[in-house]
């Protein structure tokens, strides 16, 4: 199976796994990252050997990271698959639990992968989407749930190209801004997809996902490097009537934004201070708000303007 190549998250990246991505490059040079299947492995509840770094269980183990003795990775997802990470983090190999989706483990590939390989480089990523508006661009953070997809979506659909999906990196480019990096080509939408289609002049084509989400292919940016404009924590309120937008203060913002890492339970140190650090830049050279919006279906179309506006970026053309 060939690998494509991709221009994600500021990584060239080749992979025989389907990421469903639009950010097609060239092939001259060597990938950053080189992604290839593995062969099979048995269903195992056990973590992997080596020196934990993250893990996540709720009801059930999710995740369990760990540094393995030849100094690689292993990522454990239980009951999907198994990454496999080279010690120089340029090469990963996906072993699929035997009888699982591998679409699954694609969707996977193409988040918490490359969320992961990003993060070890240093990198700062958001558990962001983000949207090109004008000369900027308007990120929203939070976690699974809370809307990020459904309001890149609305600003979309008003006239915004889309940066990501769900993963953000951001480069400090001088002049004291952030600039956001491409990534992901769709929005994946776990409910109200029909009707955020009815936002758009042109409706824009869709996919069912192996995780049951709708996948819309909307206007992708172009432009790599955006400066990052303002960053907005969606709050849907099924209750309110308009959209409310406030500033938050440093302190707040930074507690807020250290409450949703793209990656959860990390155990490590070294990255929680990392993190840490980064988290402290941003709200410090960011605006950061949090709004309340009223949440469809319907959804208003005062939405997108009055975020545009509050970012600084003006009213996204229709």
């Amino acid at each position: 199976m060939s690998a494509e190549r991709q221009l994600l998250y500021g990584l060239s990246v080749a992979s025989e796994v389907p990421l469903h991505q639009d950010r097609a490059v060239g092939v001259d040079g060597e990938p950053d990252v080189d992604i290839r299947w593995g062969d099979p492995v048995a269903l195992t509840l056990e973590p992997p050997a080596g020196r934990v770094l993250a893990h996540l269980e709720t009801d059930q183990p999710y995740y369990t990271f760990t540094r393995t003795g030849d100094g690689g990775w292993m990522l454990r997802f239980y009951r999907t698959c198994d990454f496999v990470v080279a010690p120089d983090a340029r090469s990963v190999r996906v072993h699929v639990v035997e009888g699982a989706d591998p679409g699954v483990a694609g969707i996977l590939t193409a988040g918490a992968l490359l969320s992961f390989l990003v993060t070890i480089r240093g990198h700062v990523v958001l558990h962001a989407s983000a949207v090109h508006l004008g000369a900027g661009a308007v990120a929203f953070v939070g976690r699974s749930g809370m809307g990020k997809s459904t309001m890149a979506t609305l600003m979309c659909a008003a006239g915004g190209a889309l940066i990501t999906d769900d993963v953000l990196r951001l480069d400090d480019d001088g002049d004291d801004r952030l600039a956001c990096r491409l990534g992901a080509t769709e929005l994946r939408l776990r409910k109200s997809a029909a009707e955020l289609v009815e936002q758009f002049a042109v409706a824009p084509s869709s996919r069912l996902t192996s995780d049951a989400r709708d996948a819309l292919s909307v206007v992708t940016a172009q432009a790599d490097r955006v400066p990052l404009a303002g960053i907005v924590f969606p709050l849907p309120d099924r209750e309110r009537q308009a959209i409310e937008l406030t500033r938050m203060g440093a302190m707040e913002a930074l507690i807020t934004l250290l409450r949703f890492p793209r990656l959860l339970g990390w155990t490590d140190p070294d990255i929680l201070d990392r993190q840490f650090q980064q988290a402290g830049e941003i709200v410090e050279r960011v605006p950061v708000f949090v709004a309340h919006v009223p949440w469809g279906p319907p959804f208003s179309p005062a939405i997108a303007p009055a975020i545009a506006d509050a970012v600084g970026l003006g009213v996204p053309a229709g």
